[in-house]
């Protein structure tokens, strides 16, 4: 029971609540709310330039609270469409480092060139590049050399790898590994 109420059934729903944030003046725009830059009500424009001829051969404009990759593979296949372009390669920031994309780019075969966020691990832990991926095998393996075997999928497609925790109570190398109370470090790789 928490806060005078009774608790949840297994067969009742949690109703998580967004509040988003609407302009009164203009209901069209979109809330922006990004590190390092103004929160406001804005417009975005994104542009696709032709990097030989140096030429915009796309403008599109959303809302402020769309995110730069939203739009990104739609507005490519309506430039390849339009202009019977011939697109081998696209050069794109790391906004624009998602699965989807990626994916799209490997599935219209154009070679994607898309820079690199570097996802800093939690501070004195392992970071995932340090757990080699055995294809054949579909493993990953830790630096002390123990398996990690695959276990489930998840929603949003990240297969889940996870480390048998009887092997890794006594790993002189846990304290760098995992946080885990019942010591299990789990590594993700998605499935595209």
């Amino acid at each position: 029971k928490q806060h005078g109420k009774k608790p949840l059934t297994d067969r009742e729903e949690v109703k998580d609540t967004k509040t988003i944030r609407k302009s009164k003046t203009d209901p069209e725009s979109g809330f922006m709310s990004r590190d390092n830059k103004q929160e406001m009500f804005c417009y975005l424009d994104h542009r696709t330039t032709d990097m030989k001829f140096n030429i915009i051969t796309d403008a599109y404009v959303t809302p402020g609270n769309v995110h730069d990759s939203v739009p990104y593979l739609e507005r490519l296949d309506r430039q390849i469409n339009r202009f019977d372009l011939k697109v081998e390669a696209v050069a794109l920031d790391s906004g624009y480092l998602t699965n989807p994309i990626c994916k799209g780019l490997s599935d219209r075969d154009i070679f994607g060139v898309i820079a690199y966020r570097r996802y800093h691990p939690t501070k004195g832990l392992f970071p995932k590049w340090k757990f080699k991926y055995d294809k054949e095998q579909d493993i990953y393996i830790c630096p002390n050399g123990q398996t990690l075997a695959y276990s489930t999928t998840s929603r949003d497609g990240y297969r889940e790898y996870k480390s048998n925790p009887k092997q890794c109570v006594g790993c002189p190398l846990l304290k760098e590994c995992t946080r885990s109370k019942n010591h299990q470090k789990v590594v993700t790789r998605h499935v595209w």
